[in-house]
């Protein structure tokens, strides 16, 4: 399974020897190096991030306090140089304590303890998609059950992100980040930090534009490849 992680440890030496180990497991893609809590938190409002390796001493911020600064935090493989904070750290619902220096076998055990998991939280949402097609959208203090045929588009805005229907849109104060977590891949795709699309919404392709029926929307230069394989296989558009 695919999975997309980011290093916050604001030592350089931690992220070359996490990326060199990374590099041996073709199934882990870096989406992000960052060297404190304000450039992770940049990071997991525009990315997806299945899973990070985070540093407890950072400057400004430590990595407990960034934890408690998150509402929907990815899986977290915390490295640290020291190991008394090890069972405090299990309080934040990690999956694995990874105290340096360790080698090659100690970080793929600690990668496979996240893919399992992983693995079981994706199942159990593509069951829940299957049996129950909708979402809810949170909206300052409700909560709007939508049909995932009437979505067309998501639009960040800010703080905001605008849920785009067929005949309406929505408000919402949750991440474009949290959507794409939500909506299943192989029907909505990220085609822009800014935009999700249905696929099935799409009357146009261009170079660097989507047409809706009723937006045009911007392609990402990243973007492109993963667009043009999920059309490739959308069966509504051959």
């Amino acid at each position: 399974m695919p999975l997309n992680f980011a290093i916050i440890d604001d030592e350089p030496l931690a992220h070359s020897l996490i990326e060199n180990f990374a590099n041996k497991l073709e199934h882990l893609t870096l989406v992000g190096n960052c060297h404190n809590a304000e450039q992770a938190k940049s990071l997991l409002s525009t990315q997806r991030v299945d899973f990070i390796f985070l540093d407890i001493q950072m400057p400004q911020i430590t990595g407990f306090e960034f934890l408690r600064g998150l509402n929907n935090p990815p899986k977290i493989i915390i490295v640290s140089a020291h190991k008394e904070y090890a069972l405090e750290s299990y309080d934040y619902g990690i999956s694995d304590y990874l105290l340096k220096p360790f080698n090659f076998e100690r970080f793929e055990k600690a990668v496979q303890k996240v893919t399992a998991s992983l693995t079981t939280q994706r199942t159990a949402v593509t069951k829940h998609n299957e049996s129950t097609p909708h979402i809810f959208i949170k909206d300052d203090k409700k909560h709007h059950k939508v049909p995932l045929s009437d979505i067309t588009y998501i639009k960040a805005n800010g703080n905001f992100t605008s849920v785009h229907l067929h005949n309406n849109h929505i408000i919402s104060q949750m991440k474009i980040s949290d959507f794409e977590k939500l909506l299943p891949a192989e029907i909505f795709c990220r085609v822009h930090r800014s935009y999700i699309v249905a696929l099935s919404a799409v009357t146009l392709i261009t170079a660097n534009e989507l047409t809706l029926r009723d937006a045009v929307i911007p392609v990402g230069r990243v973007y492109k490849s993963h667009l043009k394989m999920l059309l490739a296989n959308d069966k509504t558009h051959q």
